[in-house]
């Protein structure tokens, strides 16, 4: 019997484009990426592409995410701190005029 013909093809991944999703961020690629998340508006942009792409290097990938997770903590922290002296202001204004 030839057990050639029972063995399933081997799969071969791809051979893959310059680096890895796994491969450790060089300095210069730190300094772009702080220098691209500096920019107003594309630096969130691009912090909600980097962090929820397929694609890219996890390091940067997490930093992203963990990035948009502590500002929205800060953003829901100053809604509060606003309603709570927005509250305070207008009844002390309320009580004064009176």
């Amino acid at each position: 019997m030839n057990d050639d013909n029972n063995q399933m093809p081997q799969f071969t991944p791809p051979p893959s484009h310059g680096r890895s999703d796994t491969d450790v961020m060089s300095t210069k690629d730190w300094v772009i990426t702080y220098l691209i998340m500096m920019i107003p508006c594309v630096g969130i942009i691009m912090s909600f592409v980097w962090a929820f792409s397929g694609s890219g290097n996890l390091n940067r990938r997490n930093y992203c995410r963990a990035f948009l997770i502590i500002i929205a903590i800060i953003i829901v922290l100053y809604l509060l701190l606003i309603l709570i002296f927005g509250a305070a202001m207008f009844s002390l204004v309320g009580l004064n005029s009176w």
